[in-house]
């Protein structure tokens, strides 16, 4: 099972989540691509939201699993196909689904829409798969944007720390569906990369990798996603010094103007869009500091980001149970008009809240997301002020079921 992705403090979850389930377009792209115009952060509406209704398990595991690794274990995205009908995804690395004819009556179907090969040549990046952010024009092809791991610990040789976050490599790949989204499959190195580190994978050397931890959103004549990734090397400090860290561990936009072009897509560098990602096993990389993203500020817990139609602006859902960053741990809101800059979060409810309405126990909350039964474009990219809130409860007790809730949620917007 995943043991979920992100920035330096999404890093600590991937520890976490291995823990629990281990007991269980163009040439010109490559040239600078100036953002657009946008508002300054302390000038763009602010959205908060409210959680106003009783919430609704939407799949619960054990009873209603297909096999032992069909679980609630990514956020839950959305599309609807050709025939309108809604595929609802939140799946591991075997992709269940849940289709209907509406959000609220997607139920759950054992068909396979993809299976993981479990590669264990790195070079590959074609281990252990979640497909997590799609992406239609038509409803009948479907762009998948994978959050890749390799599992160094599950091949002799690869993995001698007792630490398997030490011996993990992540990275975004592609893949597709001809077929309306029922099934995926994917394509041979390199032509299913998308992100990654410019650095290959080294023995007891993670964690590294990038992660798509969002969906995507169309905005301004682009398609963008937000990415996370974590410091490397390990026990890195700062960007000068013998033990500079290569990567700024956080959260960043990347954009494409063609999301069935997986090499198309460009990082943040601080100024523009012109970090092109590199596969470090085509050869040498001479100047890997400028295939790095720019990490921007409140992103490293970003889970994902929407068209809040009212305002005409981006809101992120954050998730962080760690730290006081934005104030007590727990679900935040922030916004943006270029993806780049965002407000300060705002609370929406903290981590103490989701803990009192549980019974007694050891239970966990990830994979945050909106999706508004009534939004009008084929992605449920798009909300407006009564969407629903999406996330899984985990119990880190036997038998470590997941329950993958819904909620309603009002968001409006108030004065910066």
């Amino acid at each position: 099972m995943r043991t979920d992705h992100g920035g330096t403090k999404n890093r600590l979850k991937r520890t976490l989540f291995i823990v629990l389930s281990l007991a269980l377009a163009a040439a010109s792209f490559g040239q600078s691509q100036q953002t657009p115009a946008a508002a300054p952060a302390d000038t763009t509406p602010i959205v908060k939201g409210t959680l106003d209704g009783p919430r609704v398990a939407v799949f619960e595991t054990p009873k209603e699993m297909c096999d032992s690794n069909d679980v609630p274990d990514a956020m839950a995205r959305a599309f609807r196909d050709t025939t309108g009908t809604v595929h609802l995804i939140a799946a591991s690395t075997d992709l269940y689904q849940s289709l209907g004819p509406t959000l609220e009556s997607a139920t759950h179907t054992c068909d396979l829409g993809f299976r993981s090969v479990q590669d264990g040549n790195p070079a590959e990046f074609n281990d252990e798969v979640w497909i997590d952010s799609f992406y239609t024009l038509d409803g009948k092809k479907i762009a998948g944007l994978s959050h890749t791991e390799y599992h160094g610990w599950s091949f002799k040789g690869e993995c001698h720390s007792q630490n398997y976050n030490e011996c993990e490599y992540d990275s975004d790949t592609f893949h597709i569906s001809y077929d309306g989204g029922y099934h995926f499959e994917g394509f041979k190195a390199p032509a299913n990369f998308v992100a990654g580190f410019p650095f290959k994978y080294r023995v007891d050397r993670g964690p590294m990798g990038d992660s798509v931890d969002s969906n995507i959103v169309e905005w301004g004549g682009w398609y963008y996603a937000m990415a996370t990734d974590s410091n490397w090397p390990p026990n890195c400090s700062g960007q000068t010094g013998p033990s500079r860290c290569l990567v700024q561990g956080g959260g960043s936009p990347i954009r494409t103007q063609d999301v069935f072009d997986p090499s198309s897509w460009r990082g943040w560098n601080g100024t523009d869009f012109s970090v092109e990602f590199v596969d470090p096993y085509l050869g040498p990389v001479a100047r890997p500091e400028e295939h790095v993203y720019t990490p921007v500020q409140y992103m490293d817990v970003v889970t994902g980001i929407y068209i809040y139609q009212p305002a005409n602006v981006v809101v992120a859902v954050l998730w962080d149970y760690f730290d006081n960053e934005y104030g007590p741990e727990g679900l935040y809101l922030s916004t943006s008009t270029d993806l780049v800059n965002w407000t300060k979060p705002t609370l929406v409810i903290t981590l103490k809240d989701f803990l009192a309405q549980e019974q007694k126990g050891n239970w966990l909350f990830a994979y945050f997301s909106l999706i508004d039964p009534t939004a009008p474009d084929l992605n449920f990219s798009i909300v407006g002020n009564q969407p629903y809130l999406y996330y899984v409860r985990l119990d880190n007790n036997p038998p470590y079921g997941r329950v993958l809730f819904r909620q309603p949620i009002t968001l409006a917007v108030t004065t910066p």
